[in-house]
């Protein structure tokens, strides 16, 4: 047995501790509801990422592996383009995991493992497990410089390495530690399944995540959704732009201009 080069995802869903715990009342008894709206989201990551439908994936070494509130993808690093696939993969999670009030961090990572339906191991594990936990920091998915520049080497055949970057950098953006990071703010419109009307539902689940969070008197609370409040504030700028609202004004978008009129900062 020998291990594999390949780039490896590691995903971990945030506060799932309380989340099965609000699935028992006071006395310990089940609450079916909330045992349901855990289930389901359980199920949204299989189905959002094909874990139960391999043969719908392109990329045939691509291995998903999800046991309790972690997710570890990982693909050969040769496959054309899968860098890209995989990064829009996890961004389109992250988006539904907002849409039902959950946020997750993690980190991605390229070197030796072995991964298949049996064991997942390796040196490339290790580290990815350790940017998640050590450096991500916030709720963000983090990735250095070099799985952009694995993805620019093994591009699509239908793109230059240039326009493989280009289409990576429309996923990820440099955050102020110089680590890249998936963009669930300023990349996530384009995803949504009305990138026009889904926004403003997109946005208020965004804030109702930050809001009761960002005045913690727990400092790493704070930190974590401080980050996320800057990330907001700057998103939700370009939709308060008086030009933008009047062009929806002129375009008969009455509803949605009056929402944009009333977006606040956090």
């Amino acid at each position: 047995m020998k291990y594999e080069n390949r780039v490896v995802a590691f995903i971990d869903i945030l506060g799932f501790d309380a989340i099965v715990w609000n699935t028992l009342d006071t006395n310990g008894k089940d609450i079916p509801d909330k045992i349901q709206a855990l289930n389901e989201v359980l199920l949204l990551v299989r189905n959002v990422l094909d874990i139960d439908k391999p043969e719908n994936q392109v990329c045939k070494s691509k291995k998903v592996t999800q046991f309790s509130d972690s997710i570890v993808i990982s693909f050969l690093a040769s496959e054309e383009s899968e860098v890209f696939y995989t990064l829009l993969d996890i961004l389109r999670l992250i988006i539904n995991f907002v849409f039902r009030g959950i946020i997750c961090r993690g980190g991605v990572a390229y070197g030796k493992l072995i991964h298949n339906d049996k064991v997942i191991f390796g040196p490339a594990m290790i580290q990815a497990y350790q940017t998640e936990s050590r450096a991500a920091l916030y709720p963000r998915v983090i990735l250095d410089e070099s799985i952009i520049t694995i993805g620019m080497k093994y591009h699509g055949f239908h793109h230059a390495p240039e326009h493989e970057r280009d289409s990576i950098m429309e996923i990820v953006t440099k955050d102020t530690d110089e680590m890249y990071y998936i963009d669930y703010f300023e990349s996530a419109q384009e995803e949504l399944d009305d990138p026009f009307y889904d926004m403003p539902k997109y946005i208020d689940r965004l804030r109702g995540i930050i809001k009761p969070n960002v005045s913690s008197e727990k400092p790493d609370i704070k930190a974590k959704y401080g980050w996320m409040r800057n990330k907001y504030n700057k998103m939700i700028t370009p939709f308060r732009n008086e030009s933008f609202i009047k062009k929806l004004r002129d375009d008969g978008e009455d509803e949605v201009a009056d929402y944009c009129c009333d977006l606040e900062e956090i």
